[in-house]
């Protein structure tokens, strides 16, 4: 599926609670991503071999996020682990219904 350029540009990062992250995009869509989700999709190899064992504390809790070149996203964790993530990759990872392809109205069936 191919998505407007404006989809995948982050327009704005805040913290949603204790743990979440929060993206606004270019498309005006925003997504709440927990930290866990975003630590999970890690792709180095260590994060990729204890990936159904149980996270720390300071694994789920990042210390610094940053938006470089409008291409990836930085994260850095309590634990001295860094990630870095595409912005499709991020984009990929909101559940919400509109992005799993759920009705518009999935309770009222309307």
């Amino acid at each position: 599926m191919t998505r407007h350029p404006d989809a995948t540009r982050i327009e704005r990062l805040k913290e949603v609670g204790r743990y979440a992250l929060g993206v606004e995009w270019g498309d005006r869509h925003e997504s709440i991503l927990p930290y866990r989700n975003l630590r999970r999709a890690c792709p180095c190899d260590a994060c990729s071999a204890v990936a159904e064992s149980p996270l720390t504390p300071e694994a789920e809790r990042p210390v610094d996020f940053q938006v470089l070149g409008d291409r990836s996203l930085f994260i850095r964790w309590a634990d001295n682990h860094e990630t870095l993530l595409l912005v499709e990759e991020v984009r990929d990872l909101c559940r919400c219904a509109r992005c799993v392809g759920e009705p518009d109205f999935p309770i009222t069936g309307r």
